[in-house]
């Protein structure tokens, strides 16, 4: 158990943060919570407190947007998540942090160049593929195994369709609390789950509800264009971070 209480203060502000990121953008609870929270927390217990508490702030995520998903790109998506995913947990365990964390933003990079051609052919009515959410399930679902992190390959694939803001959302909400309810099933079977993880959940998941909250006023502001900018910038920015940081030490 944490012997300084002070580390729970720390974690619900981490929350908060990463709420207000993920219902901003529609993404990003992970991402945020996997860069700070180790921080305080030893980085394997953290994965393990932030795959667990994302379960209930990823339900009501989903119930706040639950209007407007596109079943058809949702279900495709789930299935390439239950393939990559147990790759992903194998990689976990042999492949190099490193190049994982490294490898995960040039495959963003590429998603979200993909996307952007995909808009330029579009204005100009040339046709363009609209982009696979099997194969961009698959590789969140692989993510989510390796490195705690699903949103940015489905995000990209989001960015690439004619979507508005809310049915964004919507999709990508859906598609991360199935996700996360695997990934938490499968660490509870291997016994990676147990009462410390559950004390720090109890602490992460209230402030992160708060902070999606928050979020969620501020994007109500934002046109679908400057939505789907900044959506397009925080990827970018996550990428390459990623590229040239690598795994912490």
């Amino acid at each position: 158990m944490i012997d300084d209480p002070s580390v729970f203060l720390y974690i619900g502000v981490i929350a908060l943060a990463a709420g207000f990121v993920h219902s901003a953008i529609g993404f990003g609870f992970g991402m945020v919570a996997v860069t700070l929270l180790p921080l305080f927390v030893e980085v394997r217990q953290s994965h393990v407190v932030i795959s667990t508490a994302s379960v209930p702030v990823l339900m009501m995520a989903a119930w706040a947007y639950r209007d407007g998903a596109d079943w058809s790109a949702l279900w495709r998506a789930l299935v390439g998540a239950a393939v990559g995913m147990p790759l992903g947990l194998l990689a976990f365990e042999w492949v190099s942090p490193d190049w994982l964390i490294r490898g995960t933003g040039l495959a963003i990079l590429l998603m979200v160049a993909i996307s952007i051609r995909n808009r330029r052919r579009a204005k100009s009515e040339i046709p363009a593929r609209a982009g696979s959410s099997w194969i961009a399930g698959a590789l969140g679902g692989f993510l989510a195994g390796a490195v705690t992190i699903a949103g940015p390959p489905v995000a990209a694939y989001a960015l690439s369709q004619p979507w508005e803001q809310s049915r964004f959302k919507a999709f990508l909400n859906q598609f991360l609390c199935a996700v996360a309810s695997y990934k938490v099933a499968g660490l509870a079977v291997r016994g990676f789950i147990d009462q410390e993880t559950l004390v720090q959940s109890a602490a992460l998941a209230p402030m992160a509800i708060v902070g999606i909250q928050v979020g969620a006023m501020f994007s109500r502001r934002l046109s679908t264009r400057r939505f789907q900018t900044f959506v397009a910038i925080a990827l970018v920015a996550v990428a390459i971070y990623f590229v040239v940081r690598g795994a912490r030490e």
